[in-house]
């Protein structure tokens, strides 16, 4: 049971990964367009926001963001993020 529960957790770190790489790479593309990929952005906004707003409000109050950065780092910091704790529970899921 165990290591269905460590795939799982993998599984679902890999879908927040894509979910954060689709939102990186269409907001480039995207941005002002109506349409189905508007729309295809805006639902991809939607559900990666949770993962990208604590961490752009950790960066702005940190010394680095307090000036209005022209990137937004959020989305890099969030991927190591998902990596690390996607990893240490999954082998926490597998070592019980």
């Amino acid at each position: 049971m165990n290591l269905v529960m460590a795939e799982a957790v993998e599984m679902f770190g890999t879908f927040l990964w894509f979910l954060l790489m689709a939102r990186v790479i269409m907001s480039w593309m995207v941005r002002g367009q109506d349409g189905a990929l508007g729309k295809i952005y805006n639902i991809v906004l939607i559900f990666s926001e949770p993962l990208v707003a604590p961490i752009r409000k950790l960066i702005q109050r940190s010394p680095l963001g307090g000036g209005g950065m022209m990137v937004d780092f959020s989305p890099l910091l969030a991927f190591i993020a998902i990596r690390v704790i996607t990893n240490l529970l999954a082998d926490f899921l597998r070592n019980l």
